[in-house]
């Protein structure tokens, strides 16, 4: 049943006593409003589907085969096993090709045709289809004279659209991030699901986050400047630190979060700005638990008589470079060039099974998935060499596809499994599970994975005359623990901080009444070469606490989520104006600066 007949979700958290607020020297209330985006993926939403008698097979474009495939078997009354997904390369996803789009379209008029049918949609078409989450959040906040943060109130709307689609997991989400990553000795949030006769809102990059740190964020840097504080100060003051529990029951922090501001705030120079008319600074932390929730993943290695290695596993390549990784951890763990490495194309019939490729889960739960079934084969095969060595497994390493004991010289492999097997040869085989345990104490049924953490710094020009804001430079960082490959993770950090840079300056699906009046590319404002940055820096941490292969931890999300608040408080800090409603229009900027020139000062 439904919290209300409008609201189709609703979620509380609570912490802490409310008798702390008594004792709280200022309580500040905000109110932001977060601008809805288009996932703008460049390959559309498009399936080719072929049924033929009670078997349904299809290739899709969707970032996890798995559910999709129960999804469909519910929705054609068929059972699983009728049901065969392969997945290829999939052009960019951002949260948008999950569960059923055009797949069951695509399987039924396939039907009634007795042959396959491809079906796809236009841009016009997506932009009915899915959205991110518009929002209005509003932020009470309880501190102490010296700036210590004591309590937190937090009231979140969230623009469901006609269908429920992923809104449930987003509230939760967003509800359960919006104290950021500080502490308090209390905190009641809640987050509520309302259906609006808009496009359908769903799972977007950064997945609830976005919505929590632009209010979040906004708001800790106006307090900041009502107590007459440095916003980086207040920060400093009040971050959690390194393993410390981010809520009672949750995992610690995995991260050294005054170490990422840091890098952050040095390569902008905040510490050091000169003092210019209409130019200001602004930082910003994004905070969000990774991996999923309660998310299992499966693995196979499998290894050739000549040393070809094969990982079979479920997540999807979107241009994310999550194969490579993972063919990476497999060529580590067996000693073997990652040339020799390929990842199997995507087939529910034969892959191992995996819940989806979404909350930068790939390199932690899939990941540790492959690393453990890497490490099977492994296992196996120096077992088997240690057969025919005549010596315990234990004193033998792979290197190459060749055995080599103590140190001393290398044997080649297919040289012992061709006198056994015979010239056909024999493979080797490893299978890998990974899962985060259940816990009844943890606030989401079991502890954060890892935590995905974003830092961004912004020097902006603002035109008192036109609003017009002008980033000067903008600097993103993420913590990935360890790079398995450093390019991929750069990709990762740099497209993820330019999306929150698109929803900070440009981007917003527009209705008038109800109706969509920029619903296609020429209208939809994206920013384009000649819009980015003066200067652009992404940094790639790898602090090294990580639960993923090698001390790694997910990538790609956690650079979007504080750029928006990041570039929102270097206009405030150049001109004196605070914008709460996104994208910073030059219109919302001008005003601003009309609404801050007649307010009584704080």
């Amino acid at each position: 049943m439904w919290p209300r007949p409008n609201v189709c979700y609703e979620f509380r958290y609570a912490t802490g006593s409310e008798e702390v607020w008594e004792g709280c020297d200022h309580v500040f209330e905000d109110t932001f409003a977060f601008s809805r985006m288009n996932h703008f993926h460049l390959e559309p939403f498009v399936t080719v589907a072929d049924v033929r008698g009670d078997r349904v097979e299809l290739w899709s474009s969707t970032q996890n085969p798995f559910p999709l495939r129960k999804e469909l078997a519910r929705v054609l009354a068929t059972d699983e096993s009728r049901v065969r997904v392969h997945v290829p390369f999939v052009g960019g996803g951002f949260g948008a090709k999950n569960n059923c789009k055009t797949e069951p379209v695509a399987a039924l008029l396939s039907r009634m045709a007795g042959r396959p049918v491809r079906y796809c949609l236009t841009t016009e078409e997506a932009f009915l289809t899915l959205s991110q989450h518009a929002a209005l959040l509003r932020v009470r906040t309880g501190v102490m004279a010296d700036g210590t943060f004591v309590a937190r109130d937090s009231e979140i709307l969230l623009d469901a659209g006609a269908y429920t689609d992923g809104s449930p997991l987003v509230a939760e989400k967003a509800c359960y991030r919006i104290p950021g990553p500080y502490r308090w000795e209390h905190v009641n949030s809640t987050c509520s699901a309302v259906m609006t006769t808009t496009t359908p809102a769903g799972p977007y990059r950064g997945f609830g986050a976005t919505q929590a740190t632009w209010a979040s964020e906004s708001q800790v840097d106006m307090i900041a400047r009502r107590l007459g504080m440095d916003p980086y100060a207040l920060r400093v003051k009040n971050l959690k630190g390194l393993g410390e529990p981010f809520m009672p029951g949750d995992s610690g922090i995995d991260s050294d979060l005054v170490q990422g501001l840091d890098a952050v705030a040095d390569e902008l120079g905040y510490h050091e700005r000169p003092a210019h008319p209409h130019r200001g600074m602004g930082l910003a932390i994004g905070f969000k638990d990774g991996g999923g929730v309660n998310k299992p993943a499966q693995a196979r290695v499998k290894v050739t008589a000549t040393g070809e290695v094969y990982v079979n596993a479920g997540s999807v390549e979107m241009g994310q470079g999550i194969s490579t990784a993972l063919c990476q951890v497999a060529a580590e763990v067996l000693g073997v060039p990652a040339e020799r490495v390929t990842y199997a194309a995507i087939d529910t019939d034969t892959t191992p099974w995996d819940q989806g490729t979404n909350a930068s889960s790939g390199m932690v739960v899939t990941g540790r998935a492959v690393q453990l079934a890497a490490e099977d084969a492994r296992d196996r095969v120096l077992a088997f060499a240690a057969s025919r060595l005549g010596c315990a497994p234990e004193a033998l390493e792979l290197v190459d596809w060749g055995v080599r004991k103590d140190g001393g010289e290398t044997v080649p492999l297919p040289s012992l499994v061709a006198p056994v097997f015979g010239g056909t040869g024999y493979e080797f085989t490893g299978e890998g599970f990974f899962k985060a345990p259940n816990s009844a104490e943890a606030p989401l049924e079991s502890p954060c994975v890892f935590w995905e953490i974003g830092w961004a710094g912004a020097e902006v020009e603002v035109d008192p005359d036109t609003g017009k804001v002008t980033v000067l430079k903008l600097v993103a960082s993420g913590d990935v623990g360890r790079a398995v490959n450093k390019l991929v993770c750069r990709g990762q950090d740099e497209g993820s901080a330019l999306m929150g840079y698109a929803q900070a300056l440009f981007e917003e699906m527009r209705y008038d009444n109800g109706v969509l009046v920029n619903g296609e590319a020429l209208e939809y404002r994206v920013p384009m070469a000649e819009d980015l940055p003066g200067q652009f820096v992404s940094i790639t941490q790898e602090q090294g606490h990580g639960p993923g292969p090698f001390g790694s931890k997910g990538a790609g999300e956690g650079p979007m989520v504080p750029v928006a608040a990041a570039v929102a408080n270097a206009v405030h800090d150049a001109v004196g104006a605070r914008v709460r409603t996104l994208p910073l229009t030059p219109e919302r900027v001008f005003h601003a600066l009309k609404e801050s020139a007649a307010a009584p000062a704080e």
